[in-house]
């Protein structure tokens, strides 16, 4: 059947781009990796959990993965 104005349906949609996810959730998870990036404006990544709490508020220490 082909579709046409009147069929509803599911969308997915995924967007993405580079939005620095990644460089401080692990700073937060129980065994956190070594904080040391090489990046020329942010040497450690916990100046991203600090951008986050100012934000958002406070951010737990030692949080479960599921906290994510």
């Amino acid at each position: 059947m082909a579709p046409d104005a009147t069929t509803r349906g599911d969308v997915t949609l995924f967007l993405s781009g580079d939005v620095m996810t990644g460089r401080a959730i692990d700073q937060v998870l129980p065994v956190p990796s070594d904080p040391v990036l090489y990046e020329p404006w942010v040497r450690n990544a916990l100046d991203y959990v600090e951008l986050a709490e100012r934000a958002s508020g406070r951010i737990p220490d030692a949080v479960e993965p599921s906290y994510i």
